[in-house]
């Protein structure tokens, strides 16, 4: 089975976007001598955790209008078969809107969109994956964790962000594997190990710019608590902030299902 990667976009974007832990692994190699796969597999393997909760709060800022999104989401599992649920509860226009990500070890990942005002769901199909996801800045692939080993690494010269010393890695989608970005530059800090920062370039050119800030310990696991999202294409920007932040839950398999979808389900 091929492990998740959380910390790319495709960001557990938000679920892309999962908690990070700041602790090595034991016997972790000399930072110095790393090369960007394996900093990538010492990310991914800190991040684990096999369930979170948390609550979301979303401003769309386009034209001169703000617009606040409230929702919750759970994830269960880590690998390829990992899924997700995101539940709207403001304003009354998306309340009980949901998205549901099912992880397909080997395969695209599912996901299935699900409208009350129409009790329908509607399975996204690849060419969607690049379109806005419910107004905001992010796009349906953002939606979805990505595959560690959908990517081809190569580490660039450290930097920092905002005074932090972080590496830098080049992240490119594999031949047989698909997505709409050409490349993404990640910036993982390295101290505690988390990613502030990703650049997803489409065809060469940068596209859309995720910044992660508010890095928090919760239950031992470092978490960003919020996340900004510019698209070059695009006026305004979205912004993220994630509130009661929970690991370790006992959630069952029926959650994450097309069925829960039809009820807002309430917190663990």
């Amino acid at each position: 089975m091929r492990a998740k990667s959380a910390v790319i976009v495709g960001l557990a974007a938000f679920l892309g976007m999962a908690p990070l832990t700041g602790a090595a692994p034991a016997g972790a190699a000399d930072p110095e001598r790393l090369d960007g796969r394996a900093v990538m597999e010492r990310l991914d393997e800190s991040q684990r955790t096999e369930s979170r909760y948390a609550e979301g709060l979303v401003t769309v800022e386009d034209k001169g209008r703000l617009r606040e999104k409230a929702w919750r989401e759970w994830r269960l599992g880590w690998g390829g078969e990992a899924r997700g649920l995101v539940q709207f509860l403001e304003p009354a226009e998306v309340r009980g809107v949901g998205l549901l990500t099912l992880g397909r070890s080997g395969r695209p990942d599912e996901q299935w969109f699900y409208a009350p005002a129409m009790d329908r769901h509607r399975r996204i199909a690849r060419v969607e994956k690049s379109t806005r996801f419910l107004g905001t800045h992010f796009t349906y692939e953002d939606m979805e964790p990505r595959d560690i080993d959908d990517d081809d690494y190569r580490r660039l010269d450290d930097a920092e962000v905002e005074g932090a010393a972080c590496y830098r890695i080049e992240a490119r989608p594999r031949p047989e594997t698909e997505s709409q970005y050409s490349k993404r530059i990640v910036w993982i800090r390295r101290e505690p190990l988390v990613t502030v920062l990703v650049e997803a370039h489409v065809d060469g050119k940068l596209r859309r710019t995720f910044r992660g800030s508010d890095v928090r310990t919760i239950e031992d696991i470092v978490t960003v608590h919020r996340w900004e999202v510019e698209d070059e294409k695009r006026a305004g920007r979205t912004t993220l902030v994630l509130g009661n932040v929970r690991h370790r839950l006992e959630l069952g398999d029926e959650l994450f299902s097309r069925e829960a979808m039809r009820v807002l389900q309430p917190p663990p």
